[in-house]
């Protein structure tokens, strides 16, 4: 199910917005892993700066969908 609301406008469900959250940790958590072993393996090469970025990035996103599907399951009836 894409997150989008479309043409038809309906508004997104608590449970719709979990779910999300969700899938954006999750695919947060396989980026942050790819890159910790890139990192490791030293393949990052002068770019491991960027690759530093990137990781601080990945870790900001998993506390941000953390943090948003904590909210939503704690307004979920």
């Amino acid at each position: 199910m894409p997150f989008t609301n479309g043409p038809f406008k309906k508004p997104f469900t608590i449970e719709d917005k979990i779910q999300m959250f969700d899938r954006m940790g999750a695919t947060a958590a396989v980026i942050a892993l790819i890159i910790i072993m890139l990192i490791e393996s030293g393949h990052v090469g002068e770019y491991k700066n960027l690759a530093d970025m990137g990781l601080t990035a990945m870790i900001v996103v998993l506390a941000v969908s953390l943090v948003g599907s904590l909210f939503y399951k704690t307004r979920r009836k």
